[in-house]
């Protein structure tokens, strides 16, 4: 297979990109810088029209969204078993995902980059404000939820790799996460792994 993905260092690419890796999957990185507005260029728009990362693109075919990413890769290399094998467990680990993504990630988006959506800036600060309690108040269920475990489920899976992010990217926000202990716990267990170290080395030429 031919494999590309389209990354920006430290956005949530990070969780294909780590799942990737840990799959033994060979692939090629393309950078897409964020700061510098890569992802609205016309090249860019013209291979992903909604013009985000991560993309995906396997022998000419396109795939977005950081859910179905992860599924295809588990999928690919069952051997690498990056999904649970129970079958309720899987459905539970495609909900956890889109928890992170759509529960989650919005107010880290919303704290980093309130004029996306909000052109008064007088009202940014409670915005932000309001962003942080939300991923807080959420953080707060991730850290019940891994209560007792090393991982989400009973051994290591694509959940694992987009937690990381979710994770790292608060801290990216200045914001102290260490009051929950259990999410700070596997967050040092994912900094132990081979596959973490490389993407977070990865940085834009």
């Amino acid at each position: 297979m031919d494999i590309t993905l389209y990354h920006s260092p430290g956005a949530c690419s990070m969780a294909t990109y780590i799942s990737l890796l840990e799959a033994g999957a060979e692939f090629d990185v393309n950078i897409i810088s964020l700061k510098t507005n890569d992802q609205s260029s016309p090249q860019y728009a013209a291979i992903n029209p909604k013009k985000k990362v991560p993309f995906l693109v396997v022998d000419g075919n396109g795939l977005s969204e950081n859910i179905a990413m992860q599924a295809w890769i588990a999928e690919t290399w069952p051997e690498a078993k990056l999904m649970p094998s129970d079958n309720w467990d899987q459905k539970k680990a495609l909900s956890h995902m889109g928890w992170f993504g759509a529960g989650i990630h919005q107010h880290i988006t919303r704290h980093f980059k309130p004029v996306k959506f909000c052109a008064n800036t007088d009202a940014h600060d409670d915005m932000k404000a309001k962003a942080k309690a939300m991923y807080m108040e959420q953080l707060a269920l991730v850290d019940a939820e891994l209560t007792n475990k090393t991982w989400f489920f009973d051994h290591y899976t694509v959940c694992d790799s987009y937690f990381f992010w979710i994770y790292n990217r608060g801290e990216g926000e200045g914001w102290d996460l260490s009051g929950f202990e259990h999410c700070t716990a596997h967050n040092a267990r994912m900094r132990e792994r081979q596959s973490v170290q490389k993407v977070l080395a990865h940085k834009a030429g």
